[in-house]
């Protein structure tokens, strides 16, 4: 999947997304946000940046957020405590990535345990986007203002891009 092979024919916020997604790649480094109704290729367009970065031989990630403390959680007993010290690494390992693409950021059950995950993981991206060392991209339906502060606070500091587009889904042909 390219950023060319999403429709934007009477989808005017998608086709912003798309302009904000290719002047991203340009120059992948710092924080891009999109966010919006479900269905306006938001993911499609995660998916087609990670893939044009490793095209041209950038180390790039997508991972929905689910998979991610998932991934995470597993490194981790069930009463928090650290199995090994792959569980930091874990960390480490998305918090340093060149490019991260996080998808359905507002879809994992946000618990204290949750939120301190991701807190430092977006804490961690932020320092590396400041020093142009990484980029992140993020994809959400619901608002980021309503992140905690400080997590929206971060994400402020790059571009926050909002789709509202009508739901493409009913469209796509299989």
């Amino acid at each position: 999947m390219r950023l060319a092979d999403i429709k934007t024919e009477g989808r005017p916020q998608t086709a912003v997304m798309l302009e904000a997604c290719a002047l991203f790649l340009d120059r992948p480094v710092g924080t891009l946000v999109i966010h919006g109704t479900s269905g306006n290729a938001k993911t499609v367009a995660l998916q087609a940046c990670v893939n044009a970065l490793v095209g041209v031989g950038m180390e790039a990630v997508y991972i929905t957020a689910f998979d991610l403390i998932s991934y995470i959680r597993d490194a981790f007993t069930d009463t928090c405590d650290i199995k090994n010290a792959s569980a930091y690494d874990r960390i480490v390992r998305f918090g340093t990535v060149p490019f991260l693409a996080i998808d359905e950021l507002d879809k994992v059950k946000w618990t204290p345990w949750v939120e301190e995950q991701i807190t430092d993981l977006i804490d961690r991206r932020y320092r590396l986007a400041q020093d142009q060392k990484a980029g992140t991209m993020l994809a959400m339906n619901g608002d980021p203002r309503d992140l905690p502060v400080w997590i929206y606070s971060r994400l402020s500091q790059g571009e926050i891009i909002k789709n509202d587009d009508s739901d493409l889904r009913p469209y796509l042909k299989r």
